[in-house]
């Protein structure tokens, strides 16, 4: 019965993660049309695959990009794979943030890869320094 709702949890996170890493995506409105004139438009630079405003916290990022698969420091894809500081030690030699940033970058089975387009090694690592004080 557990198993059940743990799948049924599971495929629901997915669901409402829609398979992107559980990331939000801001949305914006396309600015007014410029006025005709005869100079060719500046070209438009690309913006970030996924912005992260300055300054948040290792436990804001965790919040926005990992909280909805690894809610309390759990795990909905697995849940014999928790965020426990003593778990990851014991199951995957996980003891640094520097090991936590690089399974987000190189991730197994379940969980959505986020690369340096996505969350900078200096954001991935206070998310790691936020895991390992959190959930111990």
């Amino acid at each position: 019965m557990q198993k059940r709702i743990a799948v049924t949890l599971a495929i629901l996170a997915l669901t409402a993660s829609g398979l992107t890493g559980c990331k939000k995506e801001e949305k914006t409105e396309a600015p007014p049309p410029a006025p005709a004139t005869t100079a060719p438009a500046p070209a438009a630079t690309p913006a970030p695959a996924a912005p992260v405003a300055p300054g948040l916290t290792g436990a804001e990022m965790f919040k926005q990009h990992c909280e909805v698969c690894h809610p309390a420091g759990g795990n909905t894809i697995n849940p014999k794979k928790t965020l426990s500081a003593k778990g990851m030690a014991e199951r995957s030699k996980i003891t640094k943030p520097e090991d936590i940033v690089r399974v987000m970058r190189n991730p197994g089975p379940g969980m959505t890869k986020f690369d340096e387009a996505t969350i900078s090694d200096d954001d991935a690592k206070k998310i790691g320094e936020h895991v390992l004080a959190t959930f111990p």
